[in-house]
Parts: C-alpha cells; sequence; structure tokens
C-alpha cells in the first residue's frame, strides 16, 4: 500500500505464487492505523470478502 499523497509505503506483505491478491488485502491492512479514505485496485480485489474487510477497517 502507498500513500498517494507522499507515496511513502505503508504496508507491504510478500507471498508465495499460490496466494491470491484478495488473500492478501486483510494482512495489508492490519499493517496501518492510518485512516483510510480510499482505495483503488484493480478486480482482482473486487470481492465480497475484500469489500466487507474494507468497510470494518
Amino acid at each position: 500500500m502507498v500513500d498517494i499523497n507522499t507515496y511513502e509505503i505503508i504496508a507491504v506483505e510478500l507471498s508465495a505464487s499460490n496466494v491470491t491478491d484478495d488473500e492478501v488485502l486483510p494482512k495489508l491492512l492490519k499493517q496501518t492505523r492510518r485512516k483510510i479514505n480510499e482505495i483503488s485496485a484493480y478486480s482482482a480485489y473486487e470481492t465480497k470478502q475484500c469489500y466487507a474487510i474494507v468497510r470494518i477497517k
């Protein structure tokens, strides 16, 4: 994850090739306590699980 204003990396997760992007999203969100105003992502994150996790955050 990158702060779009400062371009600072605020979260990172290294995963195996068989791990999907939507599986990694919860781990990324747990790495920051910052308020998240917007998330921009591509279609791999278009899952019910991702939407639920983002709503909680």
